[in-house]
């Protein structure tokens, strides 16, 4: 058995550069913790806790009916998953380079270290937070202090908010490229021409690096 630290595995030619903008982009994550009694894992959105290029914490919440809030009372050892656009890629697109089914995809992983967030001012702020980032893009953003009164004062003893302190970022963008260049030119087409909304986002950030050969 290998006694490397866990890591993503991430062939040198799949490594994703802009990390935190997959983040951003794509911020829905699977939280996972270990406990005595197995593996607890949520999906929950995760933020920046601010805006600096370099900042070194994600934020978020859970619910506390949640079986997994009650292990989340400790500073402890947490792996968060984001998965960003992905598609199924058919063979009868690679005719230069023959090949299998395969999978084309954009995932980060994010480890680090778990705090929870007790208090309830240290909750109320990293759902502001939470708001804030992802109403920025609307006209009018929806902000806390427009919930009906006395909702926030009720939700807020029944979450299990957090911050997760980041140790390592590493991602994988696998995006045909071992392949010729016709053959990415033919996936790209085949995913816009029969994929759903993710395939043809695949698509797109394909076309953005692709380059004849």
């Amino acid at each position: 058995m290998s006694d490397q630290p866990a890591s993503m595995f991430v062939p040198p030619y799949y490594a994703a550069e802009d990390l935190r903008t997959l983040i951003r982009n794509h911020p829905f994550a699977n939280v996972v913790t270990a406990a005595a009694n197995g593996l607890f894992a949520t999906s929950t959105p995760l933020v920046f806790e601010t805006e600096a290029k370099d900042e070194k914490r994600l934020i978020g919440h859970i619910a506390l009916r949640n079986a997994h809030s009650d292990q989340l009372v400790t500073v402890q050892p947490a792996l968060a998953i984001f998965n960003g656009p992905n598609a199924y890629v058919s063979p009868r697109w690679y005719v230069d380079k023959p090949q299998v089914p395969t999978w084309n995809y954009l995932s980060a992983q994010v480890r680090g270290s778990l705090e929870p967030v007790m208090d309830g001012e240290g909750a109320r702020n990293i759902l502001i937070r939470t708001i804030t980032v992802m109403e920025k893009a609307a006209r009018e953003p929806w902000r806390l202090e427009d919930a009906p009164a006395g909702m926030v004062d009720m939700l807020l003893p029944r979450i299990r908010a957090f911050r997760l302190h980041i140790e390592s970022l590493e991602g994988a963008a696998k995006l045909s490229q071992a392949h010729p260049a016709a053959d990415r030119l033919r996936v790209m087409r085949g995913l816009l021409a029969e994929s759903d909304a993710s395939g043809r986002e695949v698509a797109r950030i394909m076309a953005q690096s692709y380059k004849p050969d």
